[in-house]
């Protein structure tokens, strides 16, 4: 049993007599050959999942994606509701905005004493004032969506704490006027406000300890509630940086308990790690056939079970999240994190995520961009300018002045995975010896509905790319099948720079930020207990199953 539920991205295409035939067999539906297409049979791999166990504990919950921008985008008053809200809305209704990044030290909060105040010539992410906090409300009233708050760290540290004083000198902001930030935002935003994230990456630009950073966050946290304290605002902490160790939160969770074991639970909203499958630092040059690799994968995936780890210590009072990640560090690798291979591994981070009980996952990303238009880090423009790994930029500036942001192939992953319902993980048992041609995962919906992602992370520009033909063990109870497939028909494989070329069930996102239309399912057929899909190079499919 042979289905090819929709057509195949960068086809590789099948003869015709060999699809009529498929055709005939037991009625299932089979993709046309590409017009102009050649008639040699594609290769294949054959892949035998198990559906039939029972629900893990793992819940999933496709309400665990969202964004991490940068406080000079926020700064520069770029987070407004007719540039973002239709992009956030058609992700879902519970997302969450990180305000933070590199540039969180670099900004000048304009609250309380501090409101006239001219900022200082270090304070080059921009100053952040009322008119922000007030644009950032009528966007989350419009989705629906909530905010951490990143407020400065290295300006508050005695200098000798500071790994390189040099290295971008922080605006001289004090715990009043930080204090004076969150009370605002408190104010206008409400519960709209879910934290605030005390610096970035500390342990990349202090020398303070696990134990020293927890301490400062109990600082921060203790002047916050003297100001507010009927608020009982929380913290996210330590946002530490992607080291594929978990040395630091775990001597942060260490040095929390030591405090006793409710004192994660009463200081934390939630503990952050950030996680970078690549880097594009320096001379790091990240590739798409390393993003993705199984080697890739599995250290992520160690690195997941850490964090996994580090809250059941904290039994699982205190959610574990990843509140920075894409695919590449330092603004992504150009020709991979904007490649549409990004659509794929986006969709497959996030599972791999999410099976290992991390709460939340957010992107990094820009947010009012020209596609291409990259400033370097020490330009003036550089919070406007196109980042690689970016969810979305304008075509020229004419298109961004009329906030029509088009969709990069990082968003169509995001969007793929939001059409997955909360439930909980179902092992398939796929080997990790797969890994190089095949990603797999089972959900089963809180109605009972059965749902498998396969994604076939071969290139289909590589020569020796094969189909993966997967069969499905199912419940006998299971019935009626649907996969929705997420294709590119661009040239260039997973290199392709054409996101216009991707689509989610046939459907694309507009440059208004809205869905052309629902994506489209195909009927699949089901017979004595077993379906079986063909998943072409660079393609995935979302398969529904169902009594």
């Amino acid at each position: 049993m042979r289905l090819r539920p929709s057509p195949a991205t960068f086809v590789r295409p099948a003869a015709l007599a060999a699809a009529v035939a498929l055709f005939a067999c037991a009625g299932q539906a089979v993709a046309a050959p590409a017009p102009g297409s050649d008639t040699t049979a594609p290769a294949a791999t054959p892949f035998a999942l198990d559906a039939t166990g029972s629900a893990s504990p793992v819940e999933f919950d496709g309400g665990m994606q969202g964004f991490s921008v940068e406080s000079a985008d926020f700064a520069h008053g770029y987070l407004t509701k007719d540039l973002l809200a239709e992009r956030l809305k058609t992700l879902g209704p519970r997302g969450v905005l990180r305000l933070g990044g590199y540039s969180m030290d670099l900004v000048w909060p304009a609250f309380g004493a501090y409101r006239d105040a001219s900022a200082p010539a270090q304070a080059i992410g921009g100053t952040v004032d009322q008119a922000d906090l007030d644009g950032l409300k009528r966007l989350l009233d419009a989705t629906g969506w909530k905010v951490t708050l990143g407020v400065p760290l290295k300006s508050l540290l005695d200098p000798a704490k500071l790994k390189n004083p040099l290295k971008d000198p922080a605006p001289q902001v004090t715990m009043d006027q930080v204090v004076a930030e969150v009370k605002a935002a408190h104010a206008t935003l409400g519960d709209g406000l879910l934290s605030v994230e005390v610096g970035n990456e500390y342990d990349n630009v202090t020398t303070l300890t696990p134990a020293e950073m927890w301490s400062t966050v109990k600082q921060y946290q203790a002047e916050i509630d003297a100001a507010l304290p009927h608020a009982h605002l929380k913290m996210t902490g330590p946002s530490a940086n992607t080291a594929l160790t978990n040395s630091v939160i775990d001597g942060f969770a260490d040095a929390a308990l030591a405090d006793g074991t409710g004192a994660p639970r009463r200081a934390l909203a939630e503990l952050s790690s950030h996680l970078y499958a690549g880097s594009h630092c320096g001379t790091s040059t990240a590739t798409m056939a390393q993003l993705m690799s199984p080697d890739t994968y599995l250290k992520a995936r160690t690195k997941l079970e850490g964090i996994k780890a580090v809250g059941e210590r904290l039994h699982h009072t205190v959610p574990m999240t990843l509140n920075e990640s894409n695919s590449a560090s330092c603004s992504g690798q150009p020709g991979v994190s904007n490649a549409y291979g990004s659509s794929l591994w986006a969709l497959d981070h996030l599972l791999e995520t999410a099976r290992n009980g991390v709460s939340r996952l957010l992107f990094h990303t820009n947010t009012a961009a020209v596609c291409g238009d990259f400033k370097p880090r020490d330009s003036a423009d550089y919070p406007i300018s196109y980042r690689y790994y970016g969810a979305f930029c304008a075509a020229d500036q004419a298109q961004l002045d009329a906030h029509r942001l088009s969709a990069s192939p990082l968003y169509y992953g995001l969007w793929a995975f939001r059409q997955l319902p909360q439930g909980h993980f179902v092992d398939l048992g796929l080997s990790d010896d797969a890994l190089g041609k095949l990603r797999a995962y089972g959900i089963e919906g809180r109605d009972g509905t059965l749902h498998v992602v396969l994604i076939n992370v071969q290139d289909p520009a590589a020569a020796d790319a094969t189909d993966d033909t997967v069969t499905i063990g199912l419940p006998r109870s299971m019935h009626t099948a649907r996969a929705t497939a997420l294709v590119s028909s661009a040239t260039g494989g997973l290199s392709s720079l054409d996101a216009e070329s991707i689509t989610l069930g046939g459907a694309k996102v507009t440059s208004a930020g809205t869905a052309d239309r629902a994506p489209r399912s195909t009927p699949l057929r089901i017979g004595a207990g077993r379906s079986t899909v063909t998943v072409a190079p660079g393609s995935a499919q979302i398969i529904s199953i169902s009594r």
